[in-house]
């Protein structure tokens, strides 16, 4: 039997518009299908650009996220459907479903765990670009950390809300970290769940970060050190430039110090026996102004607020956060999943 016409394909058949464009070409066409990218949260951001980027023709993607399709995930989060929300699938295998449908040729690797210090070199072996699909700040660290000991660039992505925000962080310049040193509190800290989220934000910023991705890939050309922040409902964007060179105190760029590779300073988890319940231990020296945490919660989510803990409720279960930084999530026994509600419903 002779092979089907999409077998037989060359490249000029199926990607020819994006490479008659002179800025990319064949030469830019043959990198990318050269290139290895891991993508880390497979959500609003990440579906977006994993869906763009293998129509685009990439040779090799990494898909990491820990989560389940869920019914609320469908305005906004592209490669789901309602039956995949029905049935729980994990988003990595859900979307692998898809983009093996969009492109055979582009080699997914699916990676359903919980990203932490002590398995990200392994998972993340051999990348070209690391893409931000993440929905918190400690996970931003870790990757920041990451990329920044391998030599590797990264770009970062996030949406809450009507604003959006995106930067490109090259291997020789100032990182997250020379940018933002240190998070926001826990209590400041919006998340889809406090403010919403509309699907034009997430679009804005998987645009530049698609951008970015295929002018890095395709050319090697390193875009300029900008935050870029969008206002979806306003239509007005702005940029921050990054500072001129990256600050002294800065851990990874002066001291060789990768803190969000430290086992200890991440958010330790375990389950509690019997109780189908798991405890997150949260860094040394955290503080949380449970006050200030409750006010951000909508009504009817705070059951009991105390000097030393915060009891809210939630379409899973219930988050009892304590004072210290520890937090127990019932509903579950899986600490990947623990995890996910706890950043889902108060920020990290």
């Amino acid at each position: 039997m002779d092979p089907s016409p999409s077998m037989e394909q060359k490249p000029q058949d199926r990607f020819g518009r994006q490479i008659r464009v002179q800025e990319f070409g064949p030469k830019g066409q043959k990198a990318l299908a050269a290139a290895k990218v891991a993508i880390v949260g497979i959500g609003a951001l990440g579906s977006r650009v994993a869906e763009d980027l293998t129509r685009a023709g990439v040779g090799n993607l990494v898909l990491v996220d820990r989560d389940l399709v869920e019914l609320s995930n469908l305005h906004r989060q592209h490669l789901f459907d309602e039956e995949d929300a029905k049935e729980g699938r994990p988003k990595v295998v859900a979307a692998a479903m898809r983009l093996g449908q969009i492109h055979g040729g582009t080699q997914l690797d699916v990676e359903l765990v919980d990203l932490r210090p002590e398995n990200i070199e392994e998972r993340l072996e051999g990348i070209d670009l690391l893409i931000d699909g993440t929905d918190n700040f400690q996970t931003r660290y870790m990757l920041n950390d990451f990329a920044k000991k391998e030599g590797i660039p990264w770009i970062y992505g996030a949406c809450v809300g009507t604003q959006a925000m995106a930067a490109f962080f090259a291997p020789e310049g100032p990182c997250l970290r020379c940018l933002f040193p240190e998070p926001p509190p826990l209590a400041q800290t919006q998340t889809c769940e406090t403010a919403g989220v509309l699907p034009s934000a997430a679009a804005f910023t998987t645009m530049l970060q698609l951008a970015w991705a295929l002018r890095y890939l395709g050319t090697g050309k390193v875009p300029e050190p900008v935050l870029h922040i969008g206002d979806l409902f306003e239509a007005s964007f702005r940029s921050m430039g990054f500072p001129s060179a990256s600050l002294k105190s800065c851990p990874c760029c002066n001291r060789g110090i990768y803190p969000g590779l430290d086992p200890s300073q991440a958010t330790q988890a375990s389950p509690l026996c019997g109780r189908r319940a798991v405890q997150l231990q949260a860094p040394p020296g955290t503080r949380i102004d449970l006050p200030a945490l409750a006010a951000k919660l909508q009504e009817g989510q705070v059951l009991q607020l105390l000097p030393y803990l915060l009891r809210t409720r939630f379409a899973e279960g219930e988050i009892t956060v304590f004072a210290d930084g520890r937090a127990i999530v019932q509903g579950t026994d899986d600490p990947g999943r623990a995890r996910a509600l706890f950043d889902r419903y108060l920020g990290s």
